[in-house]
């Protein structure tokens, strides 16, 4: 198995157009060092490869997909909403099932 990472949004996005995987798996986790502190990784197979996007926050939105992060007033603790993730997804893959590894945590 061939780990494949992409570093840009729209490079994860034609692989996938071309290899038209049916599921695409997500993961909101922290990103250290980044603010606000969180991150989402994007990964889908295709035969025996993995092909995996990691973006991080960037202010208000992740820097490379654009998804919206909501900053609490501390600063230490940030979300991506499960369902913004989905929506994104979906709306650029309409054939793709998004499933969360693990299961999203509120």
């Amino acid at each position: 198995m061939t780990v494949h990472h992409t570093r840009t949004w729209e490079e994860f996005k034609a692989l996938a157009l071309k290899l038209r995987p049916e599921t695409i798996f997500y993961i909101a986790q922290p990103h250290l060092f980044t603010r606000p502190p969180m991150g989402l990784r994007l990964t889908f197979y295709h035969d025996q490869d993995m092909y995996v996007l990691v973006d991080y926050a960037d202010g208000a939105f992740l820097a490379k997909t654009g998804i919206p992060v909501t900053n609490h007033l501390d600063g230490t603790h940030a979300e991506i909403r499960e369902q913004d993730i989905r929506d994104f997804i979906t709306n650029n893959f309409t054939w793709v099932e998004p499933i969360s590894l693990p299961p999203f945590m509120y």
